[in-house]
C-alpha cells in the first residue's frame, strides 16, 4: 500500500508528518516511519496496516458507535529548513555556546518547530551552520520571528554575530540521496 507522505492526525487529536516508509529487515513488513509535531517530537514506527486501519469508537457500555481511520490524511505539507551561517566574534565561541544552551529551549518550544542542529565549522573556528526545520516557511518567519520569545533568542544570541548571519529556506526534503 502506498502511503502519502504529509501531515496526518491521530483520532486522538495529535498531529504526527510521515516521514516515509521502511521495511523491517527481518519480516519485510511495511513500517510507517512518523514525527510527533508536539512534546519532545519523538519519532515513532508502526506497521502500515496497523498506521491506516479503523479504530472504533464505543459508548460508555461498551457498544461500537462508530468506526474512524486510527490517522486521517490532512495535507502535503512539507517542512522547511531554515539555514544560517553564523559567524561569531572573535574570542567568543565558547561564550556562543553557552548562550546558545540556553537559547535551544526557546526555539524548540516554538509551535512549528521540528528539529535544529548547530554544527562548527573546522577551517573557521568561529564560524557555525545552524539549520532548522520548520513545519512551515510560517511557523519560522510569523510564528517564532513575530514572538516575544524571538525577542529573549535575539537578546542571548544576536551580539556574538559579527556580521548579522543570512538567513534562507530550503525544501527540507533531499533532491537527490
Amino acid at each position: 500500500m502506498q502511503l502519502k507522505p504529509g501531515l496526518y492526525q491521530h483520532y486522538k487529536g495529535p498531529v504526527y508528518r510521515v516521514l516515509q516508509v521502511a521495511h523491517h529487515s527481518e519480516t519485510d513488513e511495511a513500517l510507517v516511519i512518523y514525527q510527533a509535531l508536539y512534546g519532545d517530537k519523538g519519532c515513532w514506527a508502526r506497521p502500515v496496516s496497523m498506521f491506516t486501519e479503523l479504530v472504533s469508537i464505543h459508548s460508555e457500555d461498551g457498544a461500537v458507535l462508530k468506526q474512524i481511520p486510527r490517522f486521517e490524511y490532512l495535507t502535503e505539507q512539507t517542512a522547511v529548513l531554515e539555514v544560517a551561517i553564523l559567524d561569531v566574534v572573535k574570542g567568543q565561541a565558547s561564550a556562543f555556546e553557552d548562550a546558545f544552551k540556553h537559547a535551544q529551549s526557546i526555539i524548540s518550544s516554538m509551535d512549528g518547530y521540528i528539529s535544529h542542529r548547530l554544527r562548527r565549522c573546522v577551517a573557521v573556528p568561529e564560524r557555525y551552520l545552524l539549520t532548522v526545520q520548520w513545519q512551515s516557511l510560517e511557523a519560522h518567519t510569523e510564528g517564532f520571528r513575530e514572538s516575544s520569545e524571538y525577542q529573549a533568542w535575539r537578546a542571548l544570541l544576536h551580539h556574538f554575530y559579527t556580521p548579522l548571519p543570512t538567513v534562507e529556506h530550503y525544501h527540507a526534503e533531499d533532491v537527490f540521496v
